[in-house]
């Protein structure tokens, strides 16, 4: 009788050690949002969506049939974000990697006359086991070309260069220098919205 009983509590142990495990490994990360997406052929297509920033790759569900879609397939899709409360637009745009250019999935964080794009990027931090994400920017200018932001207030300014002084005005005002992110999106609102 012992050892049943001894034998029932280490089958439980291992049938709990072993779903503890299986829910650990899932993935956290995904996140499906009904959104639409444009393909690179003018088709649009309805569904839920779940964008991985650090593969690069779109999952797109229909009645239980996911499809994996890269750059190459999409023209642009959106959804709305109910993490960060918000709905997020994104493109593709040809960029520049080693000398190619390439299609790569771009936010649109700001549409104006010089847009704001953005991309998420995971990154570790070492001996941790959590994944962290910060966005990183590009200027699309009127001709189509792609600039990644460096982190430079004169960056800023040469892109918007006939905006100075309200550039210097939204600085002062928001104490640009006091960030450790900087407010680049909140900047770029301001000059589109004048």
């Amino acid at each position: 009788m012992k050892t049943f009983t001894t034998l029932k509590f280490a089958l439980v142990y291992c049938c709990l050690f072993l779903s503890s495990f299986c829910f650990a490994h899932s993935d956290p990360e995904a996140n499906w949002n009904a959104g639409k997406v444009e393909l690179q052929n003018g088709e649009w297509l309805s569904g839920d969506l779940n964008f991985n920033a650090e593969l690069g790759l779109l999952e797109f569900n229909l009645d239980g049939v996911t499809t994996v879609l890269s750059a190459q397939k999409v023209a642009s899709f959106y959804f709305f974000d109910y993490q960060a409360n918000r709905m997020r637009n994104f493109v593709v745009e040809s960029f520049k990697h080693k000398d190619q250019l390439v299609p790569t999935f771009f936010e649109v964080m700001v549409d104006g006359k010089i847009r704001l794009l953005g991309q998420e990027q995971v990154f570790r931090v070492p001996l941790q086991e959590e994944k962290h994400k910060r966005n990183v920017y590009y200027f699309q200018h009127p001709n189509g070309e792609i600039v990644k932001y460096n982190g430079r207030l004169r960056q800023i300014y040469k892109t918007l260069n006939d905006r100075h002084e309200d550039i210097a005005f939204f600085v002062n005002r928001v104490k640009w220098y006091q960030f450790e992110e900087k407010p680049v999106v909140e900047l770029f609102r301001y000059c589109n919205s004048l």
